[in-house]
């Protein structure tokens, strides 16, 4: 999901997005700078997972993502990168419109310096994150580079060049390299029940 339009940054997160892709095999959350001061295009990531076997009663102690990272880039800087939510129309296929059905609010995040290429990385799910797990249905979320969660470019702009945390996507032939949810739960033993007669 992505805007491809030359812009101010505040612009270019605020905007409409203008292409989707939900059959790539690489899941791209990266910056990309243009001339004159502006950047050309910002890419966010949707992956959603189906938790409904958790069950509507379980009660969720903690939750890992993890992502199989596929590259990075520094170009423009080192931002994090931040889970959050997602709302796209369809469960199963994405269009321009959903470049602003995210949330904002981060459910967890890994830095560039320990986001390592060939191996999956984790992100501890928050309360927000752990709330946002859908015990009966799908789950969704979003991938975000820090600047784009927080409205707020820190790097050093540089044209043509780029700043990326990407990571593999379902689409990846076999599942070695599948965005995983790891969600850790217990569910509540059903109350003894004693029958008793009254006469």
């Amino acid at each position: 999901m992505w805007r491809d339009v030359a812009e101010t940054f505040s612009a270019k997160r605020d905007g409409a997005g203008t292409n989707a892709n939900d059959v790539e095999t690489i899941s791209y959350i990266k910056l990309i700078a243009s001339d004159e001061n502006l950047f050309d295009i910002l890419f966010r990531s949707y992956i959603l997972f189906d938790t409904s076997s958790v069950g509507d009663g379980a009660i969720i102690s903690s939750a890992v993502f993890s992502g199989y990272y596929n590259t990075k880039a520094n170009g423009l800087g080192t931002p994090s990168l931040h889970l959050a939510s997602s709302t796209p129309a369809s469960n199963t296929a994405l269009v321009p419109a959903d470049y602003q059905q995210i949330g904002r609010t981060s459910f967890g995040s890994i830095t560039y310096a320990s986001f390592t290429i060939n191996q999956y990385n984790d992100i501890t799910l928050n309360a927000n994150g752990i709330n946002n797990i859908n015990k009966t249905g799908i789950s969704k979320f979003s991938l975000q580079l820090g600047w784009d969660i927080d409205n707020s470019f820190t790097g050093t702009w540089t044209a043509f060049a780029n700043s990326a945390m990407n990571i593999y996507s379902a689409e990846q032939t076999d599942t070695s390299q599948d965005p995983k949810l790891v969600v850790t739960y217990t569910v509540p033993a059903s109350p003894k029940q004693d029958v008793i007669w009254f006469d």
